[in-house]
């Protein structure tokens, strides 16, 4: 028995994938090593949703780090399919892009959404609990106009949703999504890997 006079629809649901990747140290390693490749050919990097930090120019999504890279979550853009009940009879999972972008000490990302992609991501190659925590703002603007005097969060009036970085996690989540990311106070470089997924016809 339940003392609830009504049910509850969960509607407009935003999905954020979270999953770590086993025996990541190896796959960092190399992956620090491409990137610190580029940076070193091109310092100066693109400028982006980046304050203070360097944004890589697009990764080539032929060279065997990234391809291995690829393989490695896999499953997990497996899993975002399936959730999403994406058509994969008729249509194929397509990487349109793939970067990195290193934040030093007090560099931070403002706000900013990944726009024609279906889903982006951020996977944590080298940070700590100091590196700065991504930050998703909720997407449905009438949400934010008034709040209620909640006496606890729940996942019925929560507004932004943060997630602390770790080496080896994997967040992805719908493009439209607003997000930022805090500044990095810590010595240490914070460095991720971003990349956007669409679908294409087969």
């Amino acid at each position: 028995m339940t003392d609830r006079n009504t049910d509850v629809l969960g509607r407009f649901s935003t999905p954020i994938w979270v999953g770590r990747v086993k025996e990541h140290e190896q796959l960092n390693k190399s992956l620090l090593k491409y990137i610190n490749e580029i940076r070193k050919k091109d310092p100066q990097g693109t400028k982006k949703s980046n304050i203070l930090g360097w944004h890589s120019p697009d990764f080539d999504l032929k060279d065997e780090s990234i391809k291995n890279f690829f393989d490695k979550i896999s499953p997990m853009i497996k899993d975002v399919t399936k959730d999403m009940m994406w058509d994969l009879e008729k249509f194929a999972v397509k990487i349109l892009s793939c970067w990195s972008i290193v934040n030093n000490k007090f560099a931070s990302n403002a706000g900013h959404i990944h726009a024609n992609s279906l889903i982006s991501s951020a996977y944590y190659v080298s940070v700590n609990k100091d590196s700065g925590k991504i930050i998703f703002d909720d997407p449905r603007p009438g949400a934010t106009i008034k709040k209620g005097p909640y006496t606890n969060i729940t996942k019925w009036n929560e507004g932004n949703v943060t997630v602390e970085p770790e080496n080896g996690l994997l967040v992805m989540f719908p493009s439209y999504l607003v997000h930022h990311v805090q500044p990095n106070m810590s010595d240490q470089e914070r460095v991720i890997i971003s990349f956007n997924i669409d679908v294409s016809n087969k």
